[in-house]
């Protein structure tokens, strides 16, 4: 992995920017680097993790979110699930490692990065009114990705690492993946299927602000070729997800949107109705299918489809005994492999746990698949209940869109593990979702210093 001290730049304007506001900071150079700039460029100092552009941007940022808007933080069960998640792989590495590789595995991206991102969504989107703000700039950096992603998708070149990789050098690039003939588009992000997570996550923050635009009649949005921008938007974000030709966030994305639309109709209850109906009928197919799969995977001539599925669902077999073993911490994400190997020979077959949970159960135990749990578990609690207490239709449909984007990350999850962009994306809204008001607590201003003006 090659050094590149060009990595830092990064830090340097989020500190400059930082002057004006961690809004700003957020805005104008956090999202622009997390969702643009390709996670291959690396920051390797000798005895110190690598960090990524993101990361050292996200650094200032959280340190500042936490120490200005300090008062706009409401104690949650949630916090103690993040928080125990992040020391609890700590302990993970520690047991089964030692105390120097534990604290650089916590401080490199991950735990604490995870932590960070909690605390920005927590303070700077819904106590500062940046909600709408934030969706915008978000929905539209991700829709730019999608649209340039089709260079890649036809030409066979990544065009956000063309660009840069002139400034930042080159380092070692993710092997490509072809399907159909056309490059699976990984634009920026981690893979095929982590670009998938992350347009996906995108998706649903693209459907609530059309639906928003559509209900503003003045002043007009713009059109281009008589199509609102917002629809643009929606529409290049659902091209670039299909364009990974990815197809666990496909169908993550398909289960999620029946739920997000729940909240975009009138007739809300028929909707509800018609997503558990399907849904349910949905995964009784799937179980069917996995069993038919295994039995073609029996067959001489396996097509990709079928060789792709079969190794998704033999993981579980070839993983639990490892599992098991780990006990209630697990192995750690640095030795599970090694460990998996020497306790089941067929695991050097199935290098890679396309599962999130599987994965978090072999390297962080029962403990840290369990704390992963509650924390999306949370989030979905927190939109129930602002659902039910909801009166503004609008709201209605972000929070229904929020659930649907959680859900159909966690079917997604079954098919691919989380990392690199997608990580930092699911904590930075799961820090959002817990700090939407519930009716007992608003967010407060700036603490200030008066005289008490008295009569006597």
């Amino acid at each position: 992995m090659q050094s590149n001290l060009a990595v830092l730049l990064f830090a340097v304007i989020a500190i400059i920017k930082l002057m004006d506001s961690v809004e700003a900071t957020l805005l104008d150079v956090f999202l622009p680097v997390l969702l643009l700039i390709p996670a291959i460029y690396f920051l390797n100092i000798s005895s110190l993790p690598g960090v990524s552009c993101y990361d050292v941007a996200l650094l200032p940022l959280g340190i500042a979110a936490i120490a200005s808007r300090y008062y706009n933080w409401r104690f949650q069960r949630a916090d103690i699930w993040v928080i125990g998640y992040a020391l609890a792989g700590f302990y993970t590495d520690y047991i089964n490692l030692d105390l120097k590789t534990a604290f650089y595995n916590f401080i490199e991206p991950g735990f604490f990065g995870g932590l960070l991102a909690y605390a920005v969504g927590k303070l700077l989107i819904e106590q500062t009114g940046l909600r709408e703000q934030f969706v915008r700039r978000l929905v539209f950096l991700l829709a730019a990705v999608g649209f340039f992603s089709i260079i890649e998708f036809v030409g066979k070149h990544n065009p956000f690492v063309v660009v840069t990789h002139n400034f930042f050098g080159h380092p070692a690039y993710w092997g490509d993946q072809y399907r159909m003939g056309f490059l699976r588009v990984k634009g920026p992000y981690l893979g095929a299927e982590n670009a998938g997570i992350v347009f996906l996550m995108g998706l649903f923050l693209s459907l609530w602000l059309w639906k928003l635009n559509k209900s503003r009649p003045r002043p007009p949005e713009p059109r281009y070729l008589k199509v609102r921008r917002s629809t643009w938007c929606v529409g290049s974000i659902a091209l670039g997800l299909a364009m990974t030709l990815s197809r666990g966030p496909a169908l993550g994305g398909f289960v999620g949107y029946l739920i997000a639309r729940v909240g975009m109709v009138k007739r809300w209850r028929l909707a509800l109705a018609l997503a558990i109906v399907v849904i349910g009928a949905g995964f009784y197919v799937a179980h069917r299918r996995a069993a038919a799969l295994e039995a073609a995977a029996e067959s001489p001539v396996v097509d990709e489809t079928v060789a792709s599925a079969t190794y998704r669902t033999r993981l579980y077999d070839v993983y639990e005994p490892v599992a098991v073993a780990g006990g209630l911490f697990g192995w750690s994400g640095t030795l599970y492999s090694k460990v998996a190997r020497e306790l089941n020979p067929k695991a050097a077959n199935f290098f890679s746990i396309d599962n999130e949970y599987l994965l978090l159960w072999v390297a962080q135990g029962k403990v840290g698949l369990g704390l992963f749990l509650l924390i999306v578990g949370e989030g979905l609690y927190a939109l129930i209940r602002a659902i039910v207490r909801s009166k503004d239709p609008l709201d209605t449909c972000l929070f229904y869109c929020l659930g649907g984007m959680l859900i159909g990350l966690s079917v997604v999850l079954i098919t691919v593990f989380l990392a690199g962009q997608g990580y930092i994306l699911f904590f930075l809204i799961s820090g959002w979702i817990q700090s939407i008001p519930d009716g007992k607590w608003t967010p407060k201003s700036s603490p200030t210093f008066a005289f008490r003006r008295v009569f006597t």
